[in-house]
């Protein structure tokens, strides 16, 4: 007579077995030799002078949220406002003497910077005579006199942000009567 096997029991059996794999597919084993300097060395393949050692889990590190191209980007403060701006270059009531034919730079700063929507306009007595992204302005051949220098930040619509302090430069230069 054979022993027959009941249906409880091959349930019980199935849930066993698969315990059983998801254990074995948990655990994973490698072998650690050491090199001729001691090293360690580690291996998936048994090799005579082996140790065993399990690897319970694999570690894992959590995925990253990427944002994507339907998600907007979070609103800019596009509102600056600027702290400081002033001439360094030249000294206010410096004389700029004959021989240098007119020519001079300005130098100016500004904190914080300039803005990708906003310029720097240079005047001389209320005039703009210059206009860019940089603090530095080159003049050449400056009529003799005084000219009194302001350095300005101005928006889109040109609009004056701030304004420097003015910087007055005397110019000399030789004259027909002279």
């Amino acid at each position: 007579m054979r022993p027959t096997i009941t249906k409880k029991a091959k349930i019980t059996a199935g849930f066993l077995g698969l315990f059983l794999a998801l254990t074995a597919a948990a655990e994973t084993k490698v072998y650690i030799t050491r090199d001729k300097n001691g090293n360690p060395v580690y291996s998936d393949r048994k090799s005579p002078d082996a140790d065993d050692m399990v690897v319970k889990s694999l570690p894992t590190v959590p995925a990253m949220k990427i944002s994507g191209p339907d998600e907007p980007e979070p609103p800019r403060n596009t509102t600056v406002e600027y702290q400081r701006i002033s001439i360094v270059s030249p000294a206010s009531g410096s004389t700029l003497q004959a021989g240098n034919a007119g020519d001079t730079e300005i130098a100016g700063m500004l904190l914080p910077g300039l803005q990708e929507d906003h310029s720097l306009v240079l005047t001389d007595n209320g005039a703009e005579i210059g206009r860019g992204q940089k603090p530095g302005f080159t003049l050449t051949n400056l009529d003799r006199g005084e000219h009194v220098f302001v350095l300005q930040v101005r928006d889109g619509s040109d609009k004056v942000l701030i304004s420097s302090d003015p910087v007055t430069l005397y110019v000399h230069r030789p004259s027909a009567l002279n």
